[in-house]
């Protein structure tokens, strides 16, 4: 087991896997056959549906932050704000359309208006500088994360026991393993235990898997560590292909050949949007429709703007089933705020620089919950008690529910395929859909209250 922890630390950048589609406080495992909500919503846009009008969507946000309606006011309480803007501007997104929410119609937070900090990484080194800055500067009350590829430990080590942290979206060993701060999703260890919880346990008669996945060591980790052990276990034959992040349609085409694409009953992606985008043009190419499971990277802009420009349409491929931490910006529901969200980030959200569409899915959703969930523990605690103490006890001590994530919180203890180093990671429910014919269905998730919890694969 040592040996195996040690394995998934050194190589486990595992697969960023964007809040598309989460779960719900069930205490469900995987043991039950696909499920189909009784309407399913079609949506090529997100939708706010009636009841829940515009005031009653703040009102939650109120309920959820324990804010004060109105404008904020006064000196403002900084937030320290870290992200690799190259490859991941959407977290910028929520994070900045959450912050003028709160500003503008919550009252701020502990009666003041909330300012971020942004210091931006873009190589290794900037972790460290990033870090130092915010732990030497008296001003900044708490530091969120977005999504950070580089630095990450250098970040977390200059952080450590100075500055409160959230990790935002995370995709390193360091992210999930770190004593710095807390994350509260299933994150990527969740979701892939649970994608292959799903294969084996709710898709009928499963033969045989071929698994697509980053040809790194984050992908192989992610493949070695996260879903082999559990198909293996299930007696279920697979085969492995690594693919490069700059690889073409044709090099994705002769993966797939090599794999066995064509025969395999499942093909599970652990890839980037454009993998994902290679991944459907290649099967074109090929003449074959496999029966797809992949993580909610696979959805977003690129992907609908691809399937556009190729004339086929939808929001995602047709079929494909999707993990992600059980709620849907494509199915949006009102309790866990999702609803909430779209509205917000539409009226408050600014697209990336040199973007034509606000890309409001991938990592946006979860950054603007962070925020949201600051707020809540800002509030809670008054602007007299805004020490690191307090608000670190805050972090560690939060049972959720959590916007837009699925199920309860246990920070610090999560225990996934029998692995206790998750140390940072909160959540473990995730949840699995499927786009059909225009509708998105839930299929296991926090919509049907059939979430598949991580720590029971």
């Amino acid at each position: 087991m040592k040996r195996k922890q040690q394995g998934l630390i050194a190589g486990l950048a595992v697969l960023g896997l964007v809040a598309g589609a989460c779960s719900s406080d069930s205490e469900s495992s995987v043991t039950e056959a696909p499920v189909v909500t009784d309407a399913p919503v079609v949506t090529d846009a997100p939708v706010v549906t009636e009841p829940n009008a515009d005031g009653d969507l703040v009102q939650w946000a109120l309920d959820y932050t324990e804010g004060t309606a109105g404008m904020a006011s006064g000196d403002s309480i900084k937030v320290g704000y870290v992200n690799q803007e190259d490859y991941f501007p959407e977290n910028t997104i929520g994070i900045n359309a959450a912050v003028e929410f709160v500003n503008n119609e919550l009252g701020g937070v502990a009666g003041r208006p909330l300012e971020i900090v942004a210091c931006a990484i873009a190589v290794a080194e900037d972790g460290a500088k990033c870090g130092t800055e915010f732990a030497n500067n008296p001003d900044i009350a708490v530091v969120v994360t977005g999504t950070i590829l580089v630095g990450n430990k250098e970040l977390y080590d200059a952080l450590n026991t100075k500055k409160p942290v959230i990790v935002g979206n995370g995709v390193t060993a360091d992210d999930f393993t770190t004593s710095a701060g807390q994350a509260f999703t299933a994150g990527s260890p969740g979701v892939v235990a649970g994608m292959a919880g799903f294969v084996v346990s709710q898709l009928g008669e499963v033969k045989n898997v071929a698994i697509i996945a980053a040809n790194n060591a984050a992908g192989q980790a992610g493949a070695d560590l996260l879903f082999k052990p559990v198909i293996e276990k299930a007696g279920i034959a697979y085969t492995f292909v690594g693919v490069d992040d700059t690889a073409t349609a044709a090099d994705v085409a002769s993966a797939m050949t090599a794999v066995g694409a064509e025969s395999a009953d499942v093909v599970v992606l652990l890839v980037t949007i454009q993998q994902c985008i290679n991944v459907y043009d290649a099967s074109k190419a090929l003449g074959i429709d496999p029966l797809i499971v992949a993580t909610g990277l696979c959805f977003g802009t690129p992907m609908t703007d691809h399937l556009a420009e190729a004339g086929d349409g939808g929001t995602v491929p047709n079929n494909w089933y999707f993990g992600g931490y059980g709620y849907s910006y494509f199915n949006p529901d009102y309790e866990s705020g999702m609803q909430t969200y779209l509205d917000k980030v539409q009226e408050y959200g600014v697209p990336a620089p040199g973007a034509a569409n606000l890309e409001y899915t991938g990592f946006a959703g979860p950054s603007f919950a962070n925020v949201m969930t600051l707020a809540k523990f800002l509030n809670q605690l008054g602007p007299d008690a805004l020490d690191y103490a307090s608000i670190d006890g805050k972090i560690r001590g939060f049972k959720g529910p959590m916007m837009i994530q699925a199920g309860p919180l246990d920070c610090g203890k999560q225990v996934i395929l029998g692995l206790p180093i998750f140390i940072s990671v909160c959540g473990s429910q995730m949840g699995i859909q499927q786009y059909k014919d225009g509708e998105w269905l839930s299929i296991a998730d926090a919509l049907n209250g059939k979430p598949i919890d991580a720590t029971k694969v």
